[in-house]
C-alpha cells in the first residue's frame, strides 16, 4: 500500500497555557520516574539556569541589599509576576529556616502524581533557584529538606548551614 504525503497541520487557536503546563508537568514526571531519587543531583544545576534566566532575561536584581528577607522578597516578585509561576507566592526567612510556600504552582499536578505513584519529591526547580541565589549572595549551602505537597498548594522547607 503506497504511503500517504504529509498532511501539513496548521493551528487554528492560541497556544494554551494550561496545555503547556500539563506537558510540562509530564516531561518532570517523567525525569522522577527514570531517575527517581538520583533527580536530586540536577537541583543545582536547574538552580543555577534558573536564576541566571530570572536576573538576565526577566530583571531580577539583588543590588542594594543586604537583607536575605529582601532578597527573597524580589525574587518571589518575578517568580510570581513575571514568570506567572503560581497564583501566589511566599518566602519566609526565620533564623536558618527557609519556607516556601506557593499557592497553585504551575508544577502542582506532577507532583501530586509522583506522590500518588508512592514517590517522594526531592527536587523543586524554584526552591532550587531559591538555594542558587542564597549561596550567592551569603555563600551559604542551602539543603532542601522536605517538600509537602497539598491539594492546592506546595510548601519547601530548607535549612541554611553554617
Amino acid at each position: 500500500m503506497p504511503m500517504k504525503g504529509a498532511k501539513v497541520v496548521e493551528r487554528m487557536n492560541e497556544r494554551s497555557e494550561e496545555m503547556a503546563t500539563e506537558v510540562t508537568n509530564l516531561i518532570l514526571y517523567g525525569i522522577y520516574k527514570v531517575l527517581g531519587a538520583g533527580a536530586r543531583g540536577l537541583g543545582n544545576s536547574i538552580g543555577e539556569e534558573l536564576l541566571h534566566a530570572m536576573m538576565e532575561e526577566y530583571g531580577l536584581n539583588f543590588e542594594g541589599s543586604g537583607d536575605p528577607q529582601e532578597l527573597l522578597n524580589r525574587f518571589t516578585d518575578v517568580m510570581i509576576n513575571t514568570f506567572g509561576f503560581a497564583e501566589r507566592g511566599e518566602i519566609d526567612v526565620e533564623g536558618n529556616r527557609v519556607t516556601l510556600k506557593l499557592d497553585n504552582p504551575m508544577d502542582l499536578h506532577a507532583l501530586q502524581l509522583l506522590e500518588k505513584k508512592g514517590m517522594k519529591p526531592v527536587l523543586y526547580p524554584m526552591a532550587n533557584a531559591i538555594a542558587v541565589a542564597i549561596k550567592k549572595f551569603s555563600g551559604k549551602n542551602v539543603l532542601i529538606k522536605d517538600i509537602r505537597v497539598h491539594d492546592r498548594h506546595v510548601e519547601v522547607e530548607m535549612l541554611i548551614l553554617g
